[in-house]
């Protein structure tokens, strides 16, 4: 750092989206007020991220490390790469898929220049006392299968070049409501939802901190991220040395304004990274003035500090792996589900011609589009007639839940009797019509999907 006024410019991370026209500009404006050296990329072709990279670490005149939200392989964020299958998915596969997953996701973000993998999640989703938002990105509800499981998708990313991200310490799944709209608050204890974290952490590098609040154990009425309590049981309880960051300030989990106060919070509980902040610029003025006058101790953001360049030190150090043949499919028709009104009576798989899309996310949608499917959307009239397969993507949305199926899509579901593969939150087999014929599948990720009709393809051209 060039100067102790500036010690704190490292511990900002803003976000560049590019999905949303957010790029250059963006980050030279940035570069200009402060000094960051990490930003958390959203969205855009993987060769326009890897030449946006190489730009501004020549406009910063140091290594700049890229972040990005890769949950289901590098494809989730990036044009031109592979999307992957869910984690809940994964954990149906088993470790080797999961380990497969993480090296993909690493081999194929560091062709966009992004070394950080913000995965896995390691929380658990418990059916009855079910998180909102997290769902199908579990691994799993049993704790010994998400251990196993997330801990392969992180060995696998390690292996791969990248490094992985712990997320949502302390778990998110025993909380009911989802943090990225409003509090998040749960009146128990942890319990098992901490034990991945236990087992794990020690592997991996970096951890995010949940905007969720347990005030039967940390009376402070803060969430995890600006919490001492949580800072203190990862450093000295389980003696964690890694990188310990917030969720995005974006959230309203996060449960302060102005968000520049929350953040000098975060870094006095101990935290080392402020993830995402609306405006970073202040937000990185105004921890250079609470290093200033005091609010913050300057040993311990000297201590924060040396564990980000250790990291970038690492992320860069770290040699990419080689892509290999993707596997996933082999077995994952055992996936499969049969809906309340059982099997259709068709051997082969029949391709969706139409997807409804409850919950759609980007990287799914620009998969189907690319596959070929038509989309409808929950305020669209269904076709007539419907087609004879509809695919129905059925997750929690962020800030909505788990919708219900539209009255007029119910209808005609009754009427026309599509096949029906019904992908997304664990729960969605469950909401289907009980006259429904088709299959459930576990996930969001339309990827997986295909890679079953890949495999029926094959076994079709084989006879």
């Amino acid at each position: 750092m060039s100067s102790a006024g500036r010690l704190t410019d490292a511990l900002v991370v803003p976000a560049l989206r590019l999905d949303r026209g957010e790029g250059l500009a963006e980050a030279l404006r940035c570069l200009r007020e402060f000094e960051p050296r990490i930003f958390l990329i959203f969205g855009g072709d993987a060769e326009d991220v890897a030449w946006l990279h190489e730009t501004l670490e020549e406009q910063a005149g140091c290594p700049i490390l890229f972040a990005a939200d890769l949950e289901r392989g590098a494809g989730q964020q990036f044009e031109g790469l592979t999307p992957l299958p869910d984690a809940w998915a994964l954990g149906m596969l088993g470790a080797e898929a999961a380990w497969e997953a993480g090296h993909r996701t690493a081999v194929e973000a560091a062709q966009a220049r992004v070394r950080w993998i913000l995965a896995p999640v390691l929380d658990l989703h418990v059916p009855g006392q079910a998180s909102p938002i997290i769902g199908h990105r579990s691994f799993g509800s049993e704790v010994a299968r998400v251990i196993e499981c997330a801990g392969a998708f992180a060995q696998g990313v390690l292996e791969g070049g990248g490094q992985p991200c712990a997320k949502h310490f302390p778990g998110h799944g025993t909380v009911t409501q989802d943090s990225h709209t409003e509090e998040a608050i749960s009146f128990e204890e942890p319990g098992v939802h901490l034990e991945p974290f236990q087992a794990l952490l020690p592997k991996i590098p970096s951890v995010m901190l949940g905007h969720l609040e347990f005030p039967v154990v940390d009376e402070s009425g803060r969430p995890a991220s600006r919490s001492p309590y949580w800072v203190k049981l990862l450093r000295e309880d389980l003696g964690y040395q890694g990188l310990i960051l917030t969720d995005s300030l974006r959230m309203k989990g996060y449960a302060i304004e102005p968000e520049e106060h929350g953040a000098v919070e975060s870094l006095q509980a101990g935290v080392d990274l402020i993830l995402d902040p609306k405006d970073p610029v202040t937000v990185a003025r105004t921890l250079r003035d609470s290093l200033k006058f005091g609010e913050l101790d300057e040993e311990a953001v000297r201590r924060s500090v040396r564990r980000v360049e250790t990291f970038l030190e690492t992320a860069r150090a770290a040699e990419p792996g080689r892509s290999r043949p993707l596997m996933l499919g082999a077995g994952a028709r055992r996936l499969l589900r049969p809906l309340p009104g059982g099997r259709p009576a068709a051997r082969r798989l029949q391709r969706p011609e139409a997807a409804l899309c409850l919950a759609p996310t980007l990287d799914a949608l620009r998969f189907l589009e690319e596959w070929g499917v038509e989309l409808h959307h929950v305020q669209d009239e269904p076709p007539d007639p419907l087609p004879d397969s509809l695919l129905i993507l059925w997750g929690a949305a962020a800030g909505r839940g788990f919708p219900s199926l539209p009255g007029p899509w119910l209808e005609a579901i009754h009427q026309h009797h599509p096949v029906l593969y019904v992908a997304g939150s664990p729960e969605a087999a469950e909401a289907a019509p009980a006259s429904a014929q088709g299959y459930s599948l576990p996930g969001m990720s339309p990827a997986l999907l295909a890679l079953l009709f890949a495999g029926e393809e094959e076994a079709g051209e084989e006879g």
